[in-house]
């Protein structure tokens, strides 16, 4: 291997960075430092330019798994200083959740790069072609369908919710490991000795049974890399003729602690089962959660596509909830609310309850409370009849997981007001300015994509 051949290959990984930073000159940019080979070498070819230089910020996540990691963060700190690039750090740690220690480390990897990147940030990541090959071999093994073995895409958002306009990038996948050894080729990295260790099955993919597919196929690793780009090509092309039907079954809701998008059950009834497999992952992905593992979320489906109209069927899973309701499927996460309020603004739920005018406390004798604490109790109308909080959320169309919770207007124990819906027509509440509750678009679920 020749000095010629290391720096042809490293220019070659510089002019497959240049678009990055040439599409998107105004947004911060971040480099996912780990100190391997990889990420290191990457460094090294954004250091390599002065405009790139001045606009990077390379991130090392401390996991705590290593006797040598606070070691390795200061290596990591002196590459930066000796290129000229900035650098933070995050320490972690790490939630076990039963997938294993390789997906907790990955789980509070990309939880720093959340709480660490702002807004508009782009995440440049050193994965290449090798890395995409094991990948599709891991999910062959796990099986995945045409999502999951179309491998990592070359730019995704950094997490699963819908708004997030942050953005990981991989402009490598091009490229094998054995090409970045030769790039990296007079510049030391940090070698972490759990690379080795093949109880993890990336590891074992990699050092075993990829070498032993290479004594047959010798091409065995540029096949699957083609092969990647092949199935992202034929997925991507199922989207396009899939997703006008998909689009079609879906509503806007503006409910809180709901997921934005609802689907329709008639909708999925009108379709071939083949297809309702489709529809529903698009309505998950529209939400911003991934395809459930197992078969939970799946037997609720059966249950509320064949519940009879005025069945709200449900499940829980994974941190949020599935339920059926008025003829539609809708997502959405338990949130708390206070058990009585004296005062305004305030919070309740992923709303904002205001007034018309300043902040103050409610006169005496009124408050704010749940609805959980009115059951018996009805909205009166002067001169017609009083009307009941089902009444109230029939007609309103109000969810039933919201039902309880919904912030009541009271005074001397009487319901002046369903806050947002309906003011006791006496007018009572005229002591009170109007009050106002606005919703709050939050994501229900913050995971990271894959």
């Amino acid at each position: 291997m020749s000095l010629s051949s290391a720096e042809q290959l490293r220019s070659e990984l510089i002019k497959a960075l240049t678009p990055v930073f040439a599409e998107y000159t105004a947004r911060p940019v971040f480099l996912a430092l780990s100190g391997g080979m990889d990420s290191r070498l990457m460094l090294e070819c954004v250091a390599s330019q002065p405009e790139w230089r001045a606009r990077v910020t390379a991130i090392y996540v401390n996991h705590g798994l290593n006797p040598d990691a606070d070691g390795w963060q200061l290596e990591c700190q002196r590459y930066c200083e000796d290129a000229g690039v900035s650098f933070v750090a995050q320490t972690v740690t790490l939630e076990y959740t039963g997938r294993g220690i390789e997906a907790a480390a990955r789980d509070a990897r990309y939880t720093a790069f959340e709480q660490r990147l702002p807004d508009d940030a782009l995440l440049l990541t050193a994965h290449h072609g090798s890395d995409q090959a094991e990948t599709l071999l891991l999910r062959l093994f796990r099986g995945s369908g045409l999502t999951g073995l179309s491998g990592m895409p070359a730019r995704r958002k950094l997490t699963r919710d819908p708004e997030d306009q942050r953005t990981i990038v991989r402009p490598w996948l091009a490229f094998t490991r054995e090409q970045l050894a030769l790039a990296a080729r007079g510049l030391s990295w940090i070698e972490d000795d759990s690379n080795r260790d093949q109880t993890f099955d990336r590891n074992w993919v990699r050092h075993t049974l990829m070498p032993s597919l290479q004594v047959r196929y010798p091409a065995v690793e540029s096949t699957l890399i083609d092969t990647t780009h092949h199935l992202s090509a034929d997925y991507q092309l199922l989207l396009e003729l899939l997703t006008p039907i998909s689009d079609a079954a879906l509503s806007e809701c503006d409910w809180p602690a709901t997921a934005p998008f609802c689907l329709s059950v008639e909708a999925l009834l009108d379709q071939p089962e083949r297809m309702r497999f489709h529809m529903v992952r698009h309505w998950l992905t529209k939400n911003g959660l991934p395809l459930p593992q197992g078969k939970k979320v799946w037997h609720w489906l059966d249950q509320a596509l064949n519940a009879a109209a005025d069945r709200q069927p449900s499940t829980r899973f994974d941190g949020v909830v599935f339920q059926r309701f008025r003829q539609h499927l809708y997502i959405w996460s338990e949130q708390t609310t206070p058990d009585r309020v004296d005062c305004i603004p305030v919070s309740w739920g992923r709303g904002t309850i205001a007034s018309s005018g300043n902040s103050q406390p409610l006169p005496e004798g009124w408050s704010l409370v749940p609805a959980r604490d009115c059951a018996q109790k009805q909205l009166r109308c002067e001169g017609r009849q009083t009307k009941s909080l089902k009444n109230v959320w029939q007609e309103n169309g109000v969810p039933v997981w919201l039902r309880n919770d919904w912030p009541m207007l009271i005074y001397q124990d009487g319901i002046e007001a369903v806050v947002g819906l309906m003011n006791d027509c006496s007018l009572k509440c005229e002591q009170v300015d109007i009050l106002s509750l606005k919703w709050r678009r939050d994501a229900i679920w913050r995971k990271t994509a894959e």
